[in-house]
């Protein structure tokens, strides 16, 4: 990211009881509801990951300085090349394990294979992802090529995002990372937008949309081609209904700020696509500060509302929602802009932003954007608070709860959920086996950023979802935690 946006001890038991904790937070979204009882594993999100530009500080680490970082807590990186080739940069990629690497295009992956970095991080427990621009200078309109253009897409984009991935897998990176921020484009031209309406656009909104849809859909196979089973973390990710929209209402007036933002749309493509193992939403919204209110009352806002849009708009949420996490990202060091807005804030602030972010983060991870060079900015007053927001604990002690308030034949069956955190899906189960998940919509009952919120979410299922001949349908909340309510069977169709 051009511009945006650490634990002593046994580590490597830590990070053993990290991934132990993430798979067990997953396999909990794709199982009926747990037993009664106390959730003894960690569930914080524990996983700190700085997300750095690729050549310039991730490369050249030696095992002293992996040692280093891993100390102050940090669990890997995000390792930005920048632009792909033919989209404004000039690196090439493959993962064919015989390639020689010995031409100028290929110098940047030739360093990773030969400084083995990656895999002298994973070793420590580290992750690396691979991240890469969703942007190109020559396109003045849109990101990468221009919608509508089929060779483009078909000739530059959908190649080199699947040689990247390929390239991430060959050199054990845990996948890929998306920086979507649309940087200047040439002659300092900054007219690229995610909105449906871009410059010289003569097409309806619902074409686009259809269209940014089927691209995000080619690019997640792309990935899937050179690296099943990926690992995707998304930056730079602006949807209505989220945070970001709220606090862009109340900071500049803005209302509904994101409505004709596509992005979410090229999401719903992505997540269409069965194969990944994680997609990971990192909020850039608290770099700094909440903006508005307090950093839980911000975060639960955030992460209730992004996830209840998603149910609503993403036709493969029931894939979707067990593979998704939203969580926050911050912004340690300072940046270069005039404002004070990015100045480096005090050490006893930033111990209490990034252990709301373990709080709130989900699937075990969270990650925190270095502006600077990792030796640009001295990190060592804020080191005991990357170490404590490192340090896995149970952050969430009480399970959902579930009631049905209404089940009838030309509705379907629909209810209210509650959390002390936030609700990530209902799940439901009929009784000849079909499943799938509700559609949610976050409710604020009371209360504002100021205080806190009296909240429910509302669920609904169609009536066409449920299977022929059932006699019934088993109804199940999961947090963003992985704790599961009590379930709740109604019959069906009701009497």
């Amino acid at each position: 990211m051009a511009r945006v946006e650490v634990r002593p001890r046994a580590r490597f038991l830590r990070a053993a009881l990290g991934a132990g904790a993430a798979l067990l937070a997953s396999f909990a979204l794709l199982e009926q509801a747990k037993p009664a009882g106390a959730q003894t594993a960690p569930d914080s999100a524990d996983r700190l990951i700085f997300w750095v530009d690729c050549e310039d500080n991730v490369v050249g680490l030696t095992d002293a300085e992996l040692n280093a970082w891993k100390t102050r807590g940090v669990d890997g990186f995000v390792c930005v090349i920048q632009r792909l080739r033919g989209l404004g940069g000039g690196q090439d990629w493959t993962g064919n394990p015989n390639a020689a690497l010995n031409t100028p295009n290929y110098a940047l992956q030739r360093k990773l294979r030969d400084s083995r970095v990656i895999a002298r991080a994973r070793a420590r427990g580290m992750k690396v992802y691979l991240g890469f621009f969703v942007s190109n200078p020559a396109n003045t309109a849109t990101p990468l090529k221009p919608w509508f253009d089929d060779t483009g897409w078909a000739q530059t984009v959908i190649p080199k995002v699947r040689d990247l991935a390929a390239a991430a897998k060959l050199l054990g990176a845990a996948g890929l990372a998306v920086d979507q921020e649309l940087y200047a484009q040439k002659d300092g031209v900054r007219t690229a937008t995610w909105n449906w309406n871009y410059p010289g656009n003569t097409r309806t909104e619902q074409a686009v949309r259809a269209k940014v849809t089927e691209r995000g859909a080619q690019v997640m196979k792309a990935i899937l081609g050179g690296f099943p089973g990926a690992d995707i973390a998304v930056y730079h990710w602006y949807w209505p209904e989220s945070w970001r929209e709220l606090v862009q209402r109340e900071l500049y007036g803005r209302q509904n700020a994101f409505a004709a933002n596509a992005n979410w749309n090229f999401w719903d493509g992505m997540t269409s696509v069965s194969g990944y193992s994680a997609i990971r939403l990192f909020d850039s919204t608290f770099y700094k500060t909440p903006h508005r209110g307090t950093w839980d009352n911000a975060m639960q806002y955030g992460v209730n509302s992004t996830l209840a849009f998603m149910s609503r708009r993403f036709r493969n949420w029931d894939y979707a929602s067990s593979r998704t996490s939203v969580s926050p990202f911050s912004w340690i060091d300072p940046g270069a802009s005039s404002s004070t807005w990015d100045d480096a804030r005090p050490p006893e602030y930033v111990r209490q932003q990034l252990l709301a972010m373990r709080k709130w983060g989900m699937g075990g991870e969270f990650a925190n954007y270095a502006f600077r060079s990792l030796k640009g900015f001295n990190y060592t007053p804020y080191v005991s608070a990357m170490q404590a927001a490192s340090t896995p604990a149970t952050v969430d002690g009480v399970r959902p709860t579930l009631s049905v308030t209404g089940s009838a034949p030309a509705t379907g069956v629909r209810g209210t959920s509650r959390d002390n955190l936030g609700i990530r899906a209902i799940r439901w189960r009929d009784s000849r086996g079909r499943s799938g998940a509700a559609q949610m919509t976050w409710r604020i009952l009371g209360g504002d950023y100021k205080t806190s919120y009296a909240w429910e979410t509302q669920w609904s299922i169609p009536p066409a979802a449920v299977t022929v001949g059932a006699t019934s349908v088993t109804v199940t909340a999961e947090d963003i935690k992985g704790r599961a309510s009590a379930p709740v069977t109604v019959p069906w169709p009701p009497g």
